[in-house]
């Protein structure tokens, strides 16, 4: 009967500490740990695996925090837009009321030159 080793492959580790795979490579090799680090898909051992839980078990609470936030998809968006468009408008009102003065003083240019 031989014993399952549990332990995750190179990337799923990373992902899980939410390092990054260069990271991890470089702190197993800092803790003289052989591992072939071209290929992704290599299995840690649990002595490597549990080095990096000591060291990056930060890393994991931050990430499994903000796993936790759920913002709702869309709405942050939808509201950023519904005040430009809410801020447009107010320039775009500004704007009319200083056309229409040009016009009137324009025909009141025309009109005092005619008398």
């Amino acid at each position: 009967m031989s014993t399952k080793n549990t332990t995750p492959r190179l990337l799923a580790a990373a992902k899980e500490f939410n390092i990054g795979k260069e990271t991890l490579i470089e702190f197993l090799s800092t803790k003289n740990f052989e591992i072939n680090a071209s290929n992704p898909n290599t299995k840690l051992t649990e002595e490597m695996y549990f080095a990096l839980q000591a060291e990056f078990a930060k890393d994991k609470l931050v990430k499994k925090k903000s796993d936790e936030i759920s913002l709702p998809k869309g709405q942050i968006s939808e509201a950023s837009k519904k005040s430009k468009d809410v801020s447009t408008e107010e320039v775009h009102q500004d704007e009319a009321p200083a056309k229409t003065v040009e016009k009137e003083t324009k025909t009141s240019k025309k009109s005092k030159e005619e008398t």
